[in-house]
C-alpha cells in the first residue's frame, strides 16, 4: 500500500481502504457539487450509483496480473502478488458432498488485507473514458457517477454516454454490474 501511495498510483476519488479517505469524502463530494449546480447555475444534476456484482469473486486474475505489470511495481512485489493469486483452488459442499477441486481462475482471497487494494488497483482505470462533463466517486465497490445541464434531456444524454462507457470497460475486464 504504501508504494501506490507513494508512487500516487491509486485513483485519487477511490474512497474506503485508504488512509485519509473514507467513504464520506465522496459524499462530501457530491453534496457540494449539487449544492453548487442548484445556487450558482439553477441546473439539473443527477446521480447514478453501481454496485459490482460479486467485485472481489470477480477479479480476472489475468487481467489484474496484466494491470500490475503495467505499474512496473518492483519485480518482487509483481512476483509475490502473482503467486498470491494463481494456483488457487475451491470446491463445493453439497448436502455433505464435496466436489472434486477446481482451480480459481478470479477473485480475492476473503479476509486478506490484499484483497481490497487488489481490487481498487484492478478498477482503477474504469473512469478512464468517462466524458469529462460526468464526475465519479468510488467507494469500495461502488461507482457514483454525477453530472449537470441545463436542460433534463441534455442531463439524461450526458449521464447515458457515461452509463455506457462505464459499461464497456466492466464488460472488458470481465465485472458485472
Amino acid at each position: 500500500m504504501l508504494e501506490l501511495e507513494r508512487r500516487n498510483i491509486l485513483p485519487e476519488h477511490q474512497a474506503d481502504f485508504r488512509p485519509g479517505k473514507s467513504t464520506i469524502y465522496n459524499i462530501l463530494r457530491l453534496e457540494r457539487y449539487a449544492q453548487n449546480q442548484l445556487r450558482c447555475a439553477r441546473r439539473h444534476s443527477a446521480v447514478i450509483l453501481f454496485d459490482i456484482k460479486a467485485a472481489f469473486d470477480s477479479v480476472w486474475h489475468d487481467g489484474l496480473i496484466y494491470k500490475l505489470n503495467d505499474l512496473r511495481l518492483p519485480k518482487y512485489i509483481t512476483n509475490y502478488l502473482t503467486s498470491f493469486l494463481k494456483n488457487r483452488t475451491a470446491s463445493i459442499e453439497i448436502e455433505h458432498v464435496l466436489s472434486r477441486q477446481f482451480n480459481l481462475k478470479s477473485g480475492t482471497p476473503q479476509g486478506s488485507p490484499l484483497s481490497p487494494l487488489l481490487y481498487i488497483r484492478y478498477t482503477a482505470d474504469s473512469m478512464n473514458d468517462i466524458p469529462t462533463h460526468t464526475e465519479h466517486g468510488l467507494f469500495a465497490d461502488d461507482t457514483a457517477l454525477w453530472t449537470a445541464s441545463n436542460t433534463m434531456t441534455y442531463l439524461s444524454s450526458r449521464l447515458q454516454q457515461s452509463v455506457d462507457a462505464f459499461e464497456s470497460w466492466c464488460k472488458s475486464w470481465k465485472l458485472k454490474l
